[in-house]
């Protein structure tokens, strides 16, 4: 209390109950305005009691009885705040409390901003040694044709551009020049290509793994895959030369080594190196297709190559592996959440954010339209109600799961489940910004993934039914007649309509075709852009396997 104010109540009583009152009221702990409010009421209360009183030493000694009376002044003083509290209005009560809830949450956020700024990763697991696990089979070093393939590969990564250029030129397309170019290439480079067939030839291919980013999955070396794809294409191109020149077995051993090398690349490899492999596969059907299309073998070598075609493929897996994905995933959560504290592990601002700059995203997501409010709630779920780590790494897992098994499903099954599966992604997505920021594209990946089955069953099928019209001067009625005549083992179905490939004779000539991703018949129509050139693998019309065009 101030000295006027003391000065004001108290200078009529004794010293002690002036210092009874003083520590009265330090005790209570309370506003101001109450505290003089009660020091004055104290003070008429002593006055009056002593009024009465003859003299100084009467006056004292009274006083002292009153003290005693009033008891112990650290008591008194808390029960007087607490009857004052009791007898304060309503609306001051409730803006006490709200101001008392308030200063508790700030506080409560504070501590928990601390903590979640202050949280920190922590690497546990060398994913890159668990990935050259899993790729590695148990078998010698020799026999891996990864090593073969790689010294090709630095072989045509030498070459200039002016060289390698053609290579990716098509055959219908390339010029005079272009041809002379690559058939010199290929006749400088034979022992690069006798390098490649060898390496298709060995049972195994695995990569020894490293990582441009100590042991982060993200910055994983990926093998030479564009030399890959050069290699495929001068295989191609050898094949195309040599049938020209009618040495169709010789053109058939490439084709057959190109497909090899993109089933190699198709193993527990990451999603790049499988989508190379089967670009590769599919180069060399196509390429086998062309070949057949503008020259005539004979019965027998068709026949030989139908049986090494059945042979290549008969126990194949079409399916795309996750496995290599998986572990990135894992990596990733190590690095993007923190240690697993009270509370569990949360989003690690600065890793997630790097990771959202190099996918092209911001961070959190926004988009050019959102509001103020929806950014601001986009930052109150990073902070309070993203799921932690053990969330993240279950609904991965559960994520990774459901896709494996919708790889073994037919393209036609998971057209009827597709709403409810986007649907289920998405609010999975919405909620979680790791699992938005850094999933790969699993839907279309499991979409392509059908793609090599339907090539290699139309292609074995077009194989037979030149096979036929060689032997019988003439195309079979319908594709049942390969089956009952032992041209097929069993009928072909397109993947997209799980029923038959569509066959037509068209005079001398025959159409074969799936109905394709829209998973309608469209009559052998094909999706052209807006130069007339077909598109192929989309979702308009449909995917016209033979006459081949070129």
């Amino acid at each position: 209390m101030t000295k006027k104010l003391t000065e004001t109540y108290l200078q009529n009583l004794p010293t002690c109950v002036q210092e009874y009152i003083k520590l009265v009221i330090k005790k209570m702990r309370y506003r101001k305005k109450v505290r003089a409010d009660v020091m004055a009421e104290l003070a008429a209360h002593f006055e009056d009691e002593l009024r009465d009183c003859k003299n100084d030493e009467k006056k004292e000694q009274k006083a002292q009885k009153l003290i005693e009376q009033f008891g112990d002044a650290k008591l008194l003083g808390i029960l007087l705040r607490r009857a004052k509290k009791r007898c304060r209005p309503l609306w001051r009560t409730v803006v006490a409390r709200t101001f008392q809830t308030v200063s508790v949450l700030i506080v409560c956020l504070a501590i928990y901003l601390v903590w979640f700024f202050t949280g920190k990763p922590v690497i546990t697991t060398n994913y890159i040694t668990e990935l050259n696990r899993i790729v590695r089979p148990t078998a010698d070093e020799s026999l891996n044709a990864a090593l073969l393939y790689n010294k090709a590969a630095e072989i045509y990564s030498k070459l200039p551009d002016d060289i390698s250029k053609p290579l990716w030129g098509k055959y219908d397309e390339a010029n005079d020049a272009d041809r002379q170019a690559v058939e010199k290439l290929l006749s400088d480079h034979k022992e690069t290509l006798d390098l490649v067939v060898a390496g298709t030839k060995k049972t195994y291919y695995w990569e020894s793994y490293k990582s441009c980013q100590g042991d982060e999955m993200m910055g994983l070396f990926l093998p030479n895959v564009s030399e890959y794809r050069k290699l495929a294409y001068s295989l191609c191109w050898r094949a195309h030369f040599r049938a020209r020149e009618n040495r169709f077995e010789e053109a058939f051993d490439d084709i057959k080594s190109c497909y090899r090398l993109g089933r190699h690349l198709k193993r527990d490899t990451s999603l790049i190196e499988q989508l190379v492999g089967i670009a590769i596969q599919g180069l060399a059907l196509q390429e086998l297709r062309s070949i057949l299309s503008q020259n005539c073998p004979d019965s027998a070598l068709l026949a030989k190559l139908e049986q090494n075609f059945e042979q290549m493929t008969s126990n194949a897996d079409f399916t795309i592996s996750l496995k290599t994905e998986r572990l990135c995933m894992y990596d990733e959560i190590q690095r993007c959440f923190t240690e697993d504290r009270i509370g569990g592990g949360h989003l690690y601002f600065p890793r997630i954010r790097e990771i959202s700059k190099l996918a092209g995203e911001s961070f959190p997501r926004k988009n050019r339209n959102d509001t103020f409010g929806k950014i601001f709630r986009g930052w109150l779920n990073v902070i309070f109600t993203h799921p932690n780590k053990q969330q993240t790494l279950k609904s991965i897992n559960e994520l990774y799961d459901d896709y494996e098994k919708e790889a073994s499903k037919t393209p036609v099954q998971r057209h009827a489940e597709k709403a409810q599966r986007e649907k289920e992604f998405n609010e999975l997505v919405s909620n979680n910004l790791f699992i938005g920021t850094l999933c790969p594209g699993l839907e279309k990946m499991v979409e392509i993934n059908h793609r090599l089955p339907t090539d290699v069953r139309a292609t074995q099928t077009i194989i037979a039914v030149l096979r036929y019209r060689q032997d019988k001067g003439q195309l079979p009625e319908n594709l049942e007649q390969l089956v009952t005549t032992g041209y097929l083992k069993k009928l072909p179905i397109d993947p997209f309509g799980d029923k038959p490939f569509v066959y037509k004779r068209t005079g001398d000539n025959f159409l074969l075709y799936s109905i394709g991703s829209n998973f309608t018949d469209d009559g052998g129509e094909i999706a052209r852009d807006n130069k007339g050139k077909a598109k192929k693998y989309t979702d308009e019309g449909d995917w016209v396997f033979w006459p081949v065009e070129k």
